[in-house]
């Protein structure tokens, strides 16, 4: 700006010069039209005013965009905390509605089962053994007590570890220290009754082994807990078979099974009461 002004002095003295003797002359003289020193002052004034004219513009054009610039920041800052607070509220709504969703099943199923069921929350679980252990926020303070059974909406989860006041630990299914007497529930053949234990090969996965040959038993059949043990009641779903293969020796038969509580989102279980199990035996009892 300096830069600018320096160069146009000469030409911006000269402008109010002649300015001056305009308005002097015409404050002097009476007259209509103009006279000829007017008319030279006006064409050699006009270019100089008609630049200044043109920077005039060009510094508001400049100042209103400078306007518009922080008007926009603004605004676009303002869209930009609303949106992320339109997320966050969206994010919200979303895990509300699933979190309903959950807890209307578990209404249900715990209207309508024959069991006396303790609800609980999954507050924890350990991320080296995740297919093992979950901690509920449940407690000997809520009547939980060891080896008891603990169950979803979906199935047979796995039993209760150990307990403290407030807390138990779950030991699930999918743990090689839990096994489960099972049989097929579409033949329930007396006598047809394998094991259900953790699949060594497949994480997450389940195994009923120790089927006779001629197991009644094929590809998407439900198997249920027998009530064998003294641990888990009978009726409890443990998995749907994927398929069925002949174990190493050949005498007997096995079959891989998908669980069928979803072990890697628990967030909410049933501990089955005492009053609903029998006897309860030793810790890998079934």
């Amino acid at each position: 700006m300096l830069a600018f002004l320096k160069k146009w002095q000469k030409m911006i003295t000269l402008f109010f010069v002649l300015t001056l003797l305009l308005v002097l002359t015409q404050r002097t003289v009476a007259r209509q039209g103009i006279t000829v020193v007017e008319e030279a002052l006006l064409t050699v004034a006009a270019p100089v005013q008609g630049v200044f004219q043109r920077f005039t513009r060009s510094v508001e054009g400049l100042l209103t965009s400078v306007q518009g610039y922080r008007f926009l920041a603004a605004e676009n800052r303002r869209l930009e905390d609303e949106l992320a607070a339109a997320l966050v509220l969206a994010a919200r709504l979303t895990e509300l509605r699933h979190e309903n969703h959950r807890l209307r099943q578990m209404l249900n199923f715990e209207a309508s089962s024959e069991h006396e069921l303790i609800a609980a929350e999954v507050i924890a679980r350990d991320p080296s053994s995740w297919f093992q252990i979950i901690i509920i926020n449940k407690g000997s303070l809520h009547g939980v007590e060891q080896n008891l059974a603990v169950i979803t909406s979906e199935g047979l989860v796995g039993s209760v570890l150990s307990v403290s006041p407030v807390s138990a630990q779950v030991l699930l299914l999918t743990d090689s220290r839990r096994a489960v007497s099972a049989m097929v529930q579409r033949s329930r053949e007396p006598g047809i009754v394998g094991v259900v234990e953790a699949d060594a090969d497949m994480p997450g996965y389940l195994r009923m082994i120790n089927l006779p040959r001629d197991a009644n038993i094929q590809s998407g059949d439900t198997i249920i807990s027998s009530g064998l043990g003294g641990i888990y009641p009978q009726g409890f779903v443990l998995g749907y078979v994927l398929e069925i293969a002949e174990e190493e020796l050949g005498h007997l038969r096995f079959a891989l099974l998908r669980p069928a509580a979803n072990f890697n989102r628990l967030e909410e279980v049933f501990v089955v009461a005492p009053s609903a199990a029998p006897a309860r035996g030793s810790e890998g009892a079934y």
